[in-house]
């Protein structure tokens, strides 16, 4: 017999991803140094390494986050009956006030033979009975609604504030002069500023010559 697996599929593909992310993240940490290029996207960034160590930590923190809350519903999955079983042997009925141990334990002492009396033991296991489907459906409701939250904000939230700020970022970066243009402009005033130096230079030397004293 197979034991089934904790984490289902998409959480696992997730957490290898997670675990790639992290390897490059802590090599970039005790190396202090980053990497020209990511050849698992082909993006090359040679001569904006800063950039992609914010690149490489936000998209690590990114994965973290997903990795945690996904797995953490797999986790509440898989234990789901051992949760319940724990918080069913605490439950009581409302005829007696008898747990299921209690319970057991009057059928053991009576012999498995009920008296008839007004609380009876099955009336008390019905109750406990109706408790943990009350328990179950809340449980399940619960569980479904972290889980919509978690695919809405993983699923829309984040992609949709990530393109905006995406398309935002590139907007700035193809409406702004070029490089070159902003250099040929500097190199421009530059040069007129050369210039200017040199003829108050040109000037000031002049004057101080006129205000010599002449020699006869």
């Amino acid at each position: 017999m197979s034991k089934p697996n904790i984490l289902n599929e998409s959480t696992l593909k997730l957490k290898t991803k997670l675990m790639l992310f992290s390897s490059v993240s802590l090599f970039v940490g005790l190396t202090k140094s980053l990497p020209d290029h990511i050849s698992l996207i082909g993006l090359n960034l040679a001569g904006s390494q800063k950039t992609l160590g914010w690149f490489l930590l936000i998209i690590t923190i990114f994965l973290f986050i997903n990795f945690v809350l996904i797995a953490l519903l797999d986790l509440i999955k898989y234990f789901k009956k051992n949760i319940l079983y724990t918080k069913g042997k605490k439950l009581t009925g409302d005829t007696i006030g008898l747990t299921y141990d209690e319970i057991n334990n009057e059928y053991k002492r009576n012999n498995n033979q009920e008296h008839n009396q007004c609380g009876t033991l099955s009336a008390e296991i019905e109750d406990i009975h109706n408790k943990i489907k009350i328990l179950q459906d809340d449980f399940d409701k619960k569980y479904f609604q972290f889980s919509n939250i978690i695919e809405l904000l993983f699923s829309f939230i984040v992609p949709t504030i990530l393109a905006i700020v995406s398309s935002v970022c590139l907007y700035t970066f193809l409406v702004q002069p070029s490089n070159s243009k902003v250099n040929t402009l500097e190199k421009a005033d530059d040069r007129t500023h050369n210039i200017v130096y040199d003829q108050n230079k040109k000037y000031n030397k002049t004057s101080e010559r006129n205000k010599l004293p002449k020699h006869f």
